[in-house]
Parts: C-alpha cells; sequence; structure tokens
C-alpha cells in the first residue's frame, strides 16, 4: 500500500475500518423505509439485541464513549462532590466525564507491568483518602480484571465504573463492575460515533436509558440527563459493522502476528501476550526528534495533572502524596496499527524503531 522509502507519504497512525457503502445499503434502505430516525429506533433496538445475544447482559447504546462514562455517573446518583479516583495515565475524556458530573476527580498512578490502575493500587490509596467510585481504564485495550474488581466492590462497597474505551470483544464483563465502551470510528468496532453500558443492574440501566434521553420518565424528567441516544444511522452501521467483526478481528490479528515477529524482544516486555492491542504504544527513551516516514503520537503525554485545565485536582500515589513515579516518567510513542497495514509497512516500522 505505501512505499514509505520512496515516497514522502507517510504511514497513518490509525485508519478506521468501517463498513463500505455496498454494505451499509441494506440497513440505509431500512431507515428510509421507517422513517425513523432517532429516539430509540427499530434499529437502535435491532443492534442493542444483538449485542445483548453476544454479551449476555444487560446494555444500552448511547451517543459516545464519554456520554457512558457521564451518563453512568449520573446514574449512580451519588451525592455532588463526590470523590472519583481514576489513573493520571488516560485520555481525557475519563476526567471530564467525572468533572461534567458534577463529581471531584482524584489522580492516581497505574502500574509497571501493563499501565493499569489496577485493584491493589486503589486499595493502596483507600488508606490515604476515601472515594466513592473508581474508574479504571483499559490502557491500550489491555482488559481490566473484572474478578479481582467485583471482589474489590464486595470488600468496600465503592463502585467500580470500568472505562473499557477500546476494548469491546476483549474486556470480560463480571458481576458488580459497570463497564463502559467506545464505539468511536478509531476504535477496533467503530461505527463513527457511539457508546455502551453495560451492568448487571437492569434498574441501572433503565436509569442510563432514561438519563439519555433528557431524563423524561413517564413524560416529566425526574433526574436531569441530556440528549445522550445513538441514532438510528450509527446503529445502521453498527449493525454491518456486526456481520464484518469476525472478519476485523482476524485482520487485527495477523497484524499483530507480525508486528511481534519484527519487533526488539526489549520493546515487547510490556506488550500484551494473550489479546489483540486496541492502540501500540512503544517506549520512547530518546529526546530527539526523529522524523519517521510514519505517523506517531505520544499517547497520553503529558499527564492529565499537567493540563491547564486539570492542575488543581489533587493526585496521591500509592506509596507518596502527590508523586506519581510511573506516570511521572512513562514516555510512550504510538505507531501504525490498524488493518491498512502490509507487511512491508510494518518491516519498515520496526527496523526505524532500531
Amino acid at each position: 500500500m505505501y512505499k514509505t522509502s520512496k515516497s514522502t507519504t507517510k504511514i497513518p497512525l490509525l485508519v478506521p475500518d468501517l463498513p463500505t457503502t455496498e454494505e451499509l445499503l441494506p440497513w440505509l434502505k431500512c431507515i428510509d423505509d421507517n422513517k425513523w430516525y432517532s429516539n430509540f429506533g427499530p434499529l437502535v433496538q435491532e443492534f442493542e439485541s444483538k449485542l445483548t445475544e453476544i454479551l449476555n447482559s444487560n446494555l444500552t447504546t448511547v451517543s459516545s464513549g464519554t456520554s457512558a462514562l457521564e451518563l453512568s455517573l449520573l446514574a449512580l446518583d451519588i451525592p455532588v462532590g463526590s470523590k472519583v479516583l481514576l489513573p493520571a495515565f488516560t485520555f481525557p475524556a475519563t476526567v471530564t466525564a467525572v468533572k461534567h458530573a458534577g463529581l471531584q476527580p482524584i489522580f492516581t498512578d497505574v502500574a509497571a507491568d501493563n499501565w493499569l490502575l489496577n485493584p491493589s493500587i486503589a486499595r493502596q490509596i483507600r488508606k490515604k483518602i476515601s472515594y466513592d467510585v473508581v474508574i479504571p481504564v483499559t490502557t491500550f485495550g489491555h482488559p481490566q480484571p473484572v474478578n479481582e474488581w467485583d471482589k474489590f466492590y464486595s470488600d468496600t462497597g465503592i463502585k467500580v465504573l470500568i472505562d473499557a474505551a477500546s476494548s469491546f470483544g476483549v474486556q470480560p464483563i463480571g458481576k458488580n463492575c459497570i463497564i463502559t465502551f467506545s464505539f468511536h470510528a478509531t476504535k477496533p468496532f467503530g461505527i463513527g460515533e457511539g457508546g455502551l453500558v453495560i451492568a448487571n443492574s437492569i434498574e441501572f440501566i433503565q436509569q442510563v436509558r432514561k438519563l439519555s434521553n433528557f431524563g423524561f420518565e413517564n413524560g416529566v424528567i425526574i433526574k436531569s440527563g441530556y440528549n445522550g441516544k445513538l441514532s438510528e444511522y450509527h446503529a445502521a452501521v453498527g449493525l454491518a459493522q456486526l456481520e464484518r467483526w469476525e472478519q476485523i478481528i482476524q485482520r487485527r490479528k495477523k497484524i499483530w502476528d507480525i508486528y511481534q515477529d519484527y519487533l526488539d524482544k526489549n520493546t515487547l516486555q510490556n506488550m500484551p501476550k494473550n489479546y489483540i492491542p486496541a492502540i501500540l504504544a512503544v517506549k520512547f527513551n530518546t529526546k530527539k526528534s526523529i522524523d519517521y516516514q510514519f505517523q506517531t503520537r505520544r499517547w497520553y503525554y503529558p499527564p492529565l495533572y499537567k493540563h491547564p485545565a486539570f492542575t488543581d485536582i489533587p493526585k496521591f500515589g500509592p506509596e507518596t502524596e502527590n508523586d506519581l513515579p510511573i506516570t511521572e516518567n512513562l514516555s510512550l510513542l504510538g505507531i501504525p496499527f490498524h488493518t491498512s497495514l502490509t507487511e512491508d509497512d510494518i518491516i519498515y516500522i520496526c527496523d526505524s524503531l532500531i
């Protein structure tokens, strides 16, 4: 696809793998026939029904992964100003959802081996400060240990909301945790824009659903929400995407297998052993500016507490207050990972990193 050694065109970092026009047309024809475009239409209902069959859990779709987080926090119905623990090493949407829900975020560190906020860290922080909700993130698609988080909830009573934005098809569901996914175009399962909320409690899912429709219940607003519904057009993409999902998984697996053949062993130390990453980020130790012939990104850099909007948010490290040594010293370079890559592309990328 690319001739990077001779071309000035760089290999792109992310390329969405979405249905073609031909694959979408039957579903778009359904929208034309139904004349129903939003407000929990028949395609949204069908999409949710098929997702329920796959995941065997209570769920509702929403307009984005960020909406999934924010609506879940609103549905927990905890007092304004309640404290929410989350990693400082994640995408800003996690913390903005907390702030928009009227809650107080608290930053903490991640584990050195997989860059996750895990139950052990959450227990250590609990010895220093109380909090009401914890939001672990599936960093780069790395699944969270849901059974351990279920036990954490059973032991502490603290609500666990897993931000599994990029981990659809990878993150186990569990019993006590609320789990949210993103269907953004660049995610492994992308539909352009959309999100999903999963929970064991059907009452909780019903509350999220009401809040995604402004909070209406029997024609009146019981609790204030906003317009966070999934449209029929996005559901159409989702239904077409489900039909090609296994093909996408196999293509992504092939790309990951090739990367593992050519990546340096030291680079692979923090890489997944039994799942396909959503984003490929490698340790980046040089301070030199390198003009690679492929696009790169410093993922989750700078840490959230260094963004001007978040400098007033308190942070607590597992060992020392205000000290998050793993997050502070993480220097990761995002490299291309998508189904449009060829083996030659991957070889060139890996050789460039040596």
